[in-house]
């Protein structure tokens, strides 16, 4: 059974990971706070200031990076600090880290998650992450990148952040396919089954729909009407959101109104 290290364990991806590797892994997390599942093998740590990243790794024969640092998706909504710096703490100096770490205890593959779309992609925090798959495509260890699609939890938490106001401004002519965190995991599972894949096919949700029909189904299924004011776009942002959608990739089988009915909001 081999040993496979998690990082970002904790968080809404990391759970359903660990969740789907339990069964035929050794499953270990790297965490600043451990939970504490008795199956899982727990290791107190910060990817951000390097503690706790050489006793993970070592012994590990497979590391799925999953840990990343947007504010943005934690507060659930933009501020005009995001368009401008991303903090590179975990997502560049802690790859780093786990990446020597990783070659030094010669672990047989690395998986990072990463996001659709984040090589052609301006925001601060996209070009954080492109730089880091960069470390692990120039790195020593054998590495698989495997992006996915917004996931629908941090829809659902943005839009529910949005209906707090009387008025909701949004472009709602915009493209964007939404995936369950579930579905990915399942997806990333038989990745670290079968193996370091290099660059692996996108991964999204089964719909590419506009943010408006996204919307109305968020608003008829959660209760929560709001006056919508429909803003027009240019069209090098109609582009740039094509750009985060992958129709042509591998997809999820949970649609965004499945889901809603299935999980209650945050």
């Amino acid at each position: 059974m081999d040993t496979v290290l998690v990082t970002g364990g904790t968080g809404h991806l990391g759970r359903d990971v660990v969740a789907r590797l339990k069964p035929s892994h050794h499953v270990r997390v790297l965490a600043r706070s451990p939970g504490s599942d008795p199956d899982v093998e727990w290791f107190r740590g910060d990817l951000a200031t390097g503690e706790g990243i050489t006793a993970a790794v070592s012994g590990a024969d497979v590391v799925v990076h999953a840990a990343t640092l947007s504010p943005a998706a934690r507060r659930g909504f933009l501020l005009p600090v995001d368009f401008w710096r991303s903090p590179p703490e975990v997502d560049l100096d802690g790859t780093r880290r786990l990446l020597d770490a990783a070659a030094r205890a010669e672990v047989a593959h690395f998986a990072y998650v990463s996001i659709v779309g984040v090589d052609r992609a301006r925001i601060p925090y996209m070009r954080v992450k492109y730089t880091a798959e960069e470390l692990v495509r120039t790195g020593p260890v054998p590495w698989s990148i495997l992006r996915a699609t917004q996931f629908h939890w941090l829809t659902d938490r943005m839009l529910g952040k949005a209906a707090r106001l009387p008025v909701v401004a949004l472009p709602t002519d915009l493209q964007t396919q939404p995936v369950d965190s579930q579905d990915f995991a399942d997806h990333l599972a038989e990745r670290v089954a079968e193996g370091p894949g290099g660059r692996c096919m996108d991964f999204g949700g089964p719909q590419v729909l506009t943010l408006g029909d996204v919307i109305t189904s968020w608003q008829r299924i959660r209760g929560r009407q709001r006056r919508l004011l429909r803003l027009p776009v240019p069209s090098a942002v109609e582009r740039a959101a094509r750009d985060l959608t992958c129709p042509d990739g591998k997809r999820g089988t949970t649609t965004w109104a499945d889901w809603l009915r299935t999980h209650p909001p945050e």
